[in-house]
């Protein structure tokens, strides 16, 4: 009901543009495409992400949904989605106490609630992770490593940190070593295509996320973090299977690269598992002493759910004076009740500006913002190439000027007037329209369009993988109920 409210904002992320975009590039290439020639155009870029979430938005996409309403549908329904699946895993392997305590911490770090909806093929890749996980605890591995590949598929990040949990977690489980290094070890090896092309591609890395500034503003649960390390040194007195836990802790350090995903984001997760470990070993403790348990769950689920005290450290925005703070209601629960946060959607500006894009040039001919995120958001929207990009991780091929090469030149209404007059004069642009946000201009001058490079891997063939795979998924399904 919460994320209903919140349905005005969505999509709230940049990000959602940017896989829309890879979506409707993988239409033009007519299936997944190795080359991406929809952003960095003219010039173009290896394409690194794991094709199986965009190939979903496309299909979607191509039955005829309207883009908008698949963004906000998926940033709607993906936290919880997660949260059901995360719950459910806790509850049939670890029990339904400790199933409520997670449920509950997860209600209290309104940072990692919005990075479940910024971030989606990183969600839905921890969905397929924690149903593998799921699938490895029954011993029902040949499901478990169709689950961790297709992981593999959905995101690069997660995928590893989730099978890095699982062969850490065989090292400290003797018992289910054998089982989780063939689950790995078979994921790996049926996930290498991907594995491999990204390997390939290494060498066109510009930068990683600690070069980004804004990864800098880092939200730390300090309560729960406190809490996680108590909750470390009770997982070796409890059952082996609760080392899962420390596993995925020790796994989440490669979000290092990455300190606002290790401390706000993904990293947060085990964290989190952590101290609801924490709070339900008390709990149990405390149970045959307290009368009534709701003596101890009301302040505690006052503490979690409202209060929720947040360390927000800048270390690396010099903008930003302040170094340091904290936020006493940053809590999931409160974020979504007041619909909190920012949101780069405003409907009737951005639609109005795709139509004139859309009535100003061809499919091919490339789309430039000033304001980079705008650049990848109208070209989705418009379905135009643009000379933006997101992941600056893999810079363009070439060097290219993107106002001398892009037919629609798009402006923001802050930007500097002089710049503005500049440009126009010096290409001679050609003012197209406006709105509140954005100045359009037409470049006649422009000679350079984008070309459409063929798939790899053509849409037929990858619904036929999937439907294999998916059949294989329920005939082992059909072969545990009835045999």
């Amino acid at each position: 009901m919460l994320q209903i409210i919140r349905w005005r904002l969505f999509p709230q992320f940049m990000d959602t543009y940017y896989h829309i975009h890879t979506a409707w590039g993988f239409i033009q290439a007519g299936g997944y495409s190795v080359w991406d020639f929809w952003q960095f155009a003219p010039a173009g870029r290896p394409h690194i992400y794991p094709p199986l979430f965009h190939t979903v938005l496309a299909t979607l996409i191509k039955l005829g949904l309207n883009k908008i309403i698949l963004a906000k549908l998926l940033e709607t329904i993906a936290p919880i989605a997660f949260l059901l699946v995360l719950w459910n895993f806790i509850r049939k392997n670890f029990g339904e106490r400790f199933a409520f305590f997670v449920a509950l911490v997860f209600g209290s770090s309104f940072s990692y609630f919005l990075s479940l909806i910024d971030h989606l093929p990183s969600t839905f890749a921890l969905i397929l992770g924690f149903l593998g996980l799921g699938k490895l605890f029954k011993r029902e591995i040949i499901s478990a490593i169709i689950l961790f590949c297709l992981s593999f598929y959905t995101h690069i990040g997660v995928s590893w940190f989730l099978i890095l949990s699982v062969i850490l977690y065989g090292i400290f489980n003797a018992e289910a070593r054998k089982h989780c290094f063939l689950a790995a070890s078979a994921s790996l090896v049926l996930s290498s295509p991907v594995i491999l092309s990204q390997i390939s591609n290494l060498k066109h890395i510009v930068n990683l996320g600690f070069s980004i500034p804004e990864a800098y503003i880092l939200r730390i649960k300090i309560i729960d973090y406190f809490l996680a390390i108590l909750g470390i040194s009770l997982v070796f007195k409890a059952k082996k299977i609760y080392r899962l836990f420390l596993s995925m802790f020790l796994a989440s350090l490669i979000f290092l690269l990455y300190p606002k995903r290790f401390f706000s984001y993904e990293g947060y997760l085990p964290v989190m598992l952590l101290s609801a470990f924490y709070w339900s070993a008390i709990y149990e403790k405390l149970l045959p002493k307290i009368k009534r348990s709701i003596y101890y769950l009301v302040p505690l689920a006052m503490l979690v759910l409202v209060i929720s005290p947040t360390l927000v450290l800048n270390t690396g925005l010099k903008e930003i004076k302040e170094k340091a703070k904290v936020e006493f209601f940053n809590s999931a629960i409160l974020g979504m009740f007041f619909a909190r946060g920012d949101s780069i959607w405003f409907a009737q500006e951005y639609m109005s500006a795709s139509g004139i894009i859309k009535e100003n040039s061809t499919e091919k001919e490339i789309v430039f913002s000033t304001l980079n995120n705008i650049g990848i958001s109208l070209a989705a929207l418009s379905g135009r190439p643009t000379a933006n990009a997101l992941l600056p991780e893999i810079g363009p091929a070439y060097r290219f000027e993107p106002l001398l090469t892009s037919k629609i030149i798009v402006f923001m209404q802050d930007d500097d007037p002089d710049l503005i007059d500049l440009a126009v004069s010096r290409y001679n642009l050609v003012k197209i329209g406006e709105n509140k946000l954005f100045l359009l201009y037409k470049n006649p001058l422009a000679g350079r369009v984008t070309e459409f490079r063929p798939a790899l891997v053509p849409f037929w063939g990858i619904y036929l993988i999937l439907g294999l795979v998916f059949a294989a998924l329920l005939r082992l399904e059909l072969y545990k109920k009835f045999i």
